[in-house]
């Protein structure tokens, strides 16, 4: 009797042991979201904004993130830091991306966004980059985001707007993205919706964000804009 039972209880760990090396690791819980008041990992959610663009504004148009439509480029720019958070990429239409995101970091995600720099206007005062970037964020008419099984809507997202930011400097390089050709010093201004989440531990999440803005008066930087991109990230 009892190595009958020895046998069933070796059989049953061997079935276990077996089927999950087989199987992806999957996140067992969703990730929580830091509240827009929080300073997650030692900084404002402003000064995130600021990052996340002099980032995503340093990178040549070719190897931007922000038209990779498959995830191949969002790594760029993000090897080799000690920054605590990984910046996933806006992007604009609908696209899927699979990222290999390293373990103990964070999910800087831009739900919605917009910087305007006077590369893009020249000539430009500050306040006219924190009016036209407030414009346009002005016309947000719908949020969106889901992180792994956990949704969160347009009126969870709405407090995690980023009024203008105060100006910062960020360095464009030549064949930059948004047109700008000549690279060099440039005086921005950001605004949006950004969320950072916890530390991410080994397995794999989904993350998918969308919304859309509408801007059709005279000044505004874009009349319609939407985006719905989802991101398979790896975490190791």
């Amino acid at each position: 009797m009892y190595k009958v039972a020895y046998l069933s209880s070796f059989a049953l760990l061997f079935v276990f042991v077996f089927y999950t090396t087989l199987t992806p690791a999957i996140a067992s819980t969703p990730l929580s979201i830091y509240p827009p008041e929080a300073n997650p990992y030692g900084l404002s959610y402003s000064e995130y904004a600021q990052n996340f663009w002099k980032w995503l504004l340093s990178i040549p148009a070719d190897q931007n993130p922000i038209d990779d439509t498959t995830g191949e480029n969002c790594m760029v720019g993000q090897t080799n830091t000690n920054s605590s958070v990984f910046y996933l990429s806006a992007g604009a239409g609908k696209m899927e991306r699979t990222c290999t995101v390293p373990a103990g970091k964070g999910l800087l995600i831009p739900v919605m966004q917009v910087e305007i720099s006077d590369k893009e206007l020249p000539g430009a005062s500050v306040q006219d980059l924190a009016n036209a970037a407030k414009k346009d964020q002005d016309g947000v008419n719908s949020l969106y985001l889901m992180i792994d099984d956990k949704e969160f809507t347009y009126n969870d997202l709405l407090k995690y707007r980023t009024h203008p930011t105060e100006p910062f400097q960020a360095i464009f390089p030549d064949n930059g993205i948004f047109g700008v050709t000549e690279g060099g010093p440039s005086q921005v201004v950001a605004d949006g919706f950004y969320v950072a989440t916890e530390p991410l531990t080994p397995g794999n999440h989904t993350v998918h964000f969308k919304s859309s803005l509408s801007c059709p008066d005279v000044g505004c930087v874009e009349p319609a804009f939407a985006q719905d991109v989802k991101y398979n990230i790896i975490v190791k």
